[in-house]
């Protein structure tokens, strides 16, 4: 059922593209269906594990030990070994049941969102192909298998980002995404592949369950490669600024990508793998430097901005910060608390990203400086953005607060056990949980609340009349619109007081993490403790800050621009495409004719240097093979066909003369009884005949011109510089030491039949001993020709010709109401990309 839940998911995106879903009054509802039907089926399939336990009192029955719902094993590539593997436990679950769940928010919220836009099908088609791509990643129980469909996030969130392809600030978001999570993905391939080979296993449940894995040798270099993948797709610091420029996409895909699904996937790697790395101080003190600074860094962050889609994100940095320094621990308590962030921060997170459109679907703005008083004229948009942004200031009793007092009383905890660390996430988590507060209210106040629009200055409001502060709404939402985030946020209200049944699921998904039965159990209210005057503090001290914001964006608006990372990584963009230019000048500011010559003096070259060292009699060929009167006159044909090849004036003519030295060595396979190699050859020497001939017959003229004297010596040199490498080349290898020696073709010819079931060996070795080297070799091919189709019928765009980022362009309130197609805009959806640091 899991692989069917994926291949489900991926059909239903095909269905809704072929059906013009923007068309559909119903298709909204309809999109919801699938990712619905795979919640529902995790549920009751987990069911049975669930029921006739108290999770908050017992901890020993099988789920809760860390036992798998459903294992799936499929047959991939048995030569490698590789299988594509599935396993539902409960950290796979609690994911699995985010990603779907909030999939079916989204995709119900898209059809309102990009009403009337002609790509609605298009966007509805990536964004399930990204959400199959994610159950397929938190559901493997193979690191290959995860590794494809951690790729599969890449590509897809590429797509998905870049929407606005008509917007550079789109484009270079995408960009900018891509680069980054792939290059992390190159370094987790390296460490998978380390990891999988030193634990002799490439099974995920069973590496886990392996002790020893930090004494290896190569534990230092698997943990660097594994951190690289993780830090890199979960927007850690020194990475972080790839996510606040991938705002750029339409608001549905920030809410289901960087809140819900795809920069968790570096968490789920790490939580994924914590029980065979995590038992060693190189991770305790990489994953809490890391996830510190980018705790307080996105936490700090986020105040500074006006757009609402920016603020968001960095706080979405600053609680994926949070999550990294949790999973530096190894304490039940942490455990428990990583599993409860991980859901609360998709039950606020998700609804504010989706307030955030609905503000700008409805008033062409989502900067701050423009918004005010939306209270009254979104009620219900505003009464969803309080329930979240409450839960995410982690006030009581929502569920924000749970999850805030269990993180703390988990650090608290680690440093009573005497833990420097502990101690040290411990002020971390408060100083940043005074900001969360700040930017919570901040997006409260100034957007639904405020009762006039700031001054020039930033100071306080200039009048109090909510006439005036109104901003002007162009579309009201209808209830289907709002009703994916009212049904989020609801969840969210809900939870607190719903802990016992969930319990159930942190239970478990706390034991996959850790390994071993886990017996902590979250809970609404632990007392009185430092714990909980921490958090009091920390919310007062968010309250002061939040008067003081004004001082606060001032003070980082004056930190220099070079600091930002986006600026930094641009300037590294720039060096690369300068270095690829001057690549290029020396590659391809040549003709063909020259780039030839260097290709084969550089074959030939290192031949004649070994030469000399050559001794005579291993020149000498094994056989004294006196070729006939056949032989003869094909030796001579070949021969004057090559010349004629070069000295005739039309391409025609020199197409055929090159042909009929291509028949001549097809003959001569003929004549030494390879007729299957010979039926090969001819095959390749009429394709390239045809294709030579299309080609040449549609340029003009046909007729050559004279080559000047200089470059035909040229030219008589590197003929006889590439035929004497060949010569000496294939008199060594004919010679007796080259026989007598042992060949990988002694290999090939005996195995040929048995293994490869063929007899023409050439044919074998091209579609069986190499046959993924082929495949690759026809990739690029069709890759090349299907790049070459769009390139002959793409219409002409004038792009800019810069490869710099673009310039910031300004928040607008659009005078002739609100887009809703992505594809138009070029103000309110874009600007976020621009705010990175």
């Amino acid at each position: 059922m899991l692989a069917a839940s994926i291949s489900l998911t991926i059909i239903s995106g095909l269905i809704l593209y072929w059906i013009r879903p923007h068309q559909r009054a119903w298709a909204g509802w309809l999109s919801a269906v699938p990712p619905l039907v795979v919640t529902i089926w995790q549920v009751a399939a987990a069911l049975p594990f669930f029921s006739g336990s108290d999770a908050t009192t017992h901890g020993d029955n099988g789920f809760l030990q860390n036992s798998a719902i459903i294992t799936e094993q499929y047959r991939w590539i048995e030569t490698l070994g590789l299988e594509l593997s599935f396993r539902l436990d409960g950290l796979s679950l609690l994911f699995g049941l985010i990603i779907s769940g909030v999939g079916a928010a989204v995709a119900l919220y898209t059809h309102y969102y990009l009403e009337n836009d002609e790509r609605q099908g298009y966007f509805y088609l990536t964004l399930f192909a990204f959400m199959a791509s994610m159950l397929g990643l938190v559901w493997a129980d193979n690191l290959l298998t995860l590794f494809v469909f951690w790729e599969g996030t890449s590509v897809t969130s590429y797509l998905l980002i870049g929407y606005s392809h008509r917007s550079a600030v789109a484009r270079g978001g995408a960009r900018n995404a891509f680069i980054v999570t792939a290059a992390g993905g190159l370094a987790l391939i390296a460490g998978m592949i380390l990891l999988g080979q030193q634990s002799g296993t490439y099974t995920i449940s069973e590496i886990v369950a392996r002790p020893g894995l930090t004494e290896l040798d190569l534990y230092p270099g698997i943990l660097i490669l594994v951190l690289l993948g993780a830090f890199t797709k979960s927007a850690q610091f020194p990475f972080h600024w790839w996510l606040p420029g991938a705002m750029a996409a339409p608001t549905p895909a920030s809410a289901y990508l960087h809140s819900a699904t795809m920069v968790k996937a570096g968490i789920y790697l790490l939580a994924r793998l914590h029980p065979a790395l995590s038992d060693h101080p190189m991770w305790l003190w990489a994953l809490l430097t890391i996830g510190g600074i980018t705790m307080l860094l996105g936490a700090v962050t986020a105040v500074r901005h006006w757009d609402i889609k920016a603020l968001l994100a960095y706080a979405t940095v600053g609680q994926l910060g949070v999550l990294t320094t949790l999973l530096a621990f190894r304490s039940e308590a942490a455990l428990l608390a990583v599993v409860v962030g991980i859901l609360s921060h998709a039950l606020y997170k998700g609804p504010l990203f989706l307030v955030a459109g609905i503000v700008d679907h409805s008033t062409g703005v989502r900067d701050l400086r423009k918004l005010g008083g939306l209270r009254h004229s979104l009620p219900v948009t505003s009464a969803v953005a309080l329930m979240a942004a409450l839960s995410m200031a982690g006030v009581p009793p929502l569920f924000g607060f749970v999850a805030k007092e269990t993180l703390l009383e988990s650090f608290f905890e680690a440093g009573e056990y005497g833990a420097l660390a502990g101690w040290i996430a411990f002020g971390a988590a408060s100083v940043a949980g005074a900001f969360f507060v700040t930017y919570s209210l901040t997006l409260l106040w100034e957007a639904f609340f405020r009762p006039g629009p700031p001054s020039a200055t930033g100071g306080p409001p200039e009048q109090d009349s909510p006439h005036e502060a109104q901003a002007h709404v162009h579309h009201h939402p209808a209830f289907s619109f709002v009703a994916a985030p009212l049904f989020l946020v609801a969840c969210g209200t809900v939870a607190p007081f719903a802990l016992q049944p969930l319990n159930k699921l942190f239970m478990p998904a706390a034991a996959a993490i850790s390994g071993e039965p886990v017996h902590k159990y979250a809970a609404l209210w632990h007392g009185f403790s430092p714990v909980l005057l921490t958090s009091i503090l920390a919310i007062a001290a968010g309250v002061l800050l939040f008067f003081k914001r004004a001082f606060l964006r001032r003070e980082m608006a004056r930190l220099p621009e070079g600091l930002r990372g986006v600026v930094i990584f641009q300037a590294l963009l720039d060096r690369v495409y300068a270095l690829g230019q001057v690549t290029a000048r020396f590659s391809q500011g040549y003709t063909l004719a020259s780039q030839a010559a260097i290709v084969l003096l550089a074959a030939a070259i290192p031949v004649a240097v070994a030469l000399p060292q050559v001794s005579p009699s291993d020149l000498v060929p094994s056989n004294d093979f006196i070729p006939g009167a056949p032989e003869t006159i094909l030796i001579l044909m070949m021969v004057v066909s090559a010349y004629v090849t070069v000295r005739i004036r039309t391409s025609l003519g020199a197409i055929i003369s090159l042909g009929v030295v291509g028949v001549s060595v097809t003959l001569f396979y003929v004549f030494f009884s390879a007729p299957d190699l010979a039926l090969t050859q001819l095959l390749i020497e009429v394709l390239l005949v045809v294709l030579l001939v299309i080609v040449f017959t549609r340029l003009s003229p046909d007729i050559r011109p004279p080559m000047q004297k200089l470059k035909q010596a040229r030219n008589v040199l590197v003929a006889l510089a590439a035929g004497a490498f060949g010569f000496f080349l294939v008199l060594f290898n004919s010679s007796e030491a080259m026989q007598a020696a042992q060949s990988i073709s002694g290999y090939f010819l005996h195995n040929a039949v048995p293994g490869g079931h063929g007899t023409n060996v050439v044919n074998v070795i091209l579609v069986d001993f190499r046959a993924i080297d082929t495949m690759g070799e026809i990739t690029v091919l069709a890759l090349a020709a299907l790049g070459g189709y769009a390139l002959l019928n793409a219409p002409r765009v004038n792009l800019p010709t810069s490869i710099s980022q673009p310039p910031e362009p300004e928040l607008q309130e659009n005078p002739d109401g609100p887009v809703a197609a992505e594809s138009e805009r070029s103000g309110p959806e874009t600007p976020a990309g621009n705010y990175d640091a």
